[in-house]
């Protein structure tokens, strides 16, 4: 260390004067700044934000608790009325890339609003058409709305946020995906129940409505991207840990997707099948929990937070591949699974942004269509694993994939992020 003389006050026309004060009048312009304030979180923005992705994925997973209902009424099988599902996510597939290609540079607060407005057009028609393929067309195009808001999501709330808090605005603002995670399906039975599936529908479009007017009032605004900026995918993709990062989404969405979707003849060996409703709210309290402390940790933890997340969810796998016949393992399990996936999506889609920096719209649409293409690939290969082998395979299976997410997170993202 360099050795520094003391600062001593020195007479100027007969005033003693400091040195600091010296340099102030030398330096009117860069050295009477006040001190830099703390730029408070725009709570209020990230609300509507949360809001906004608490609709998108309720209109997603809704027709999960009103199967029977959907299914009777378009008079179709259950099987083919779960496609309501499906179609929403290969639309959301097919729109994220292209959406954000084509929308990039435009203003956050027009985009959002443009998504909104769709969303309740789309769940008013589905309300009213009674023709299953019209409404499957309905649902694909509700899904690329879906696309549209998913890509654009995190990106507009980093670009509210003050920079130090770019990661607990994107756990804020995300906070309504797990909170559509668990009130989702049992919301939308109870609603069912009351006013029949078209009225939820209906009701639903009504929210939708209700939150655009409120995000025309009160939502501030951001740009999108640089003008001069160019919608790459291949620049993008090769840029430092944006790889790994897709690689761990992909392999944690499908390990959870896995077991989420056929959560009920997973818990048939303990017993437990007939409590299952009992069951998905105790792994949606674990996840509200995983997302509250990872609003908290975040900023500062990003690194050890995911790989805390990814190991938790890794040994709750295991305990359900060595243990799926005893309650006593099957529940601590379930409790892990849903701490993991609490916080999961803010976590990667924190890492994301410091990793793309000034491509962020583009590596977000790379992960929603990463993040939709697990879902599909988890159901897929849930499906043919309990056609062709037992239902414990399916744990196996979701270790597997999350041993090559930890893989690629510890060999291309770790290291990039704090």
């Amino acid at each position: 260390m360099g050795y520094a003389p003391p600062m001593l006050d020195v007479k100027i026309s007969g005033e003693t004067v400091a040195p600091a004060k010296i340099s102030e009048e030398m330096n009117p312009v860069s050295d009477r700044r006040p001190p830099d304030k703390v730029t408070p979180m725009p709570v209020h923005a990230m609300l509507i934000l949360a809001m906004a992705a608490f609709v998108t994925l309720l209109t997603e997973i809704m027709p999960a608790g009103l199967l029977s209902s959907i299914s009777a009424g378009l008079g179709v099988s259950q099987a083919v009325g779960g496609q309501f599902i499906t179609a929403f996510a290969f639309g959301a597939l097919a729109a994220a890339l292209p959406s954000a290609a084509f929308t990039h540079r435009m203003r956050r607060k027009k985009l959002l609003l443009f998504g909104l407005i769709g969303f309740t057009l789309v769940n008013a028609a589905n309300a009213l058409v009674s023709d299953f393929p019209l409404a499957l067309m309905i649902r694909f195009l509700a899904g690329c709305f879906g696309g549209l808001v998913w890509a654009m999501f995190a990106g507009y709330a980093t670009r509210l946020a003050p920079p130090a808090q770019r990661g607990r605005a994107i756990a804020l603002a995300g906070s309504g995906v797990t909170l559509a995670m668990v009130l989702g399906a049992p919301l939308s039975a109870l609603l069912g129940q009351v006013i029949g599936w078209r009225g939820t529908f209906g009701a639903l479009a009504m929210l939708n409505a209700m939150l655009t007017i409120w995000a025309i009032m009160i939502l501030p605004d951001a740009p999108g991207s640089d003008q001069e900026g160019r919608f790459a995918i291949i620049p993008t993709l090769r840029l430092p840990g944006v790889a790994a990062n897709l690689t761990l989404i992909f392999s944690f969405v499908a390990a959870h997707s896995l077991l989420y979707v056929y959560i009920e003849p997973l818990l048939g060996p303990s017993g437990l099948s007939q409590r299952v409703d009992a069951l998905l709210l105790l792994f949606g309290a674990g996840s509200v929990v995983g997302l509250f402390a990872t609003g908290i940790l975040i900023d500062h933890h990003l690194s050890r937070l995911t790989s805390l997340s990814i190991a938790l969810f890794a040994v709750a796998a295991m305990a359900l591949a060595l243990g799926l016949a005893h309650i006593s393992l099957v529940l601590p399990a379930i409790i892990c699974w849903g701490l993991t996936t609490g916080g999961f999506a803010a976590l990667t889609q924190s890492a994301m942004a410091q990793v793309s920096g000034r491509l962020i719209d583009v590596a977000q649409a790379m992960a929603t269509t990463a993040w939709n293409l697990a879902v599909s690939t988890g159901g897929l290969l849930g499906g043919a694993l309990l056609t062709h082998a037992s239902i414990g395979s399916l744990p196996w299976m979701a270790l597997l994939l999350l041993l090559l997410g930890l893989a690629a997170f510890v060999r291309g993202l770790r290291p990039l992020i704090r």
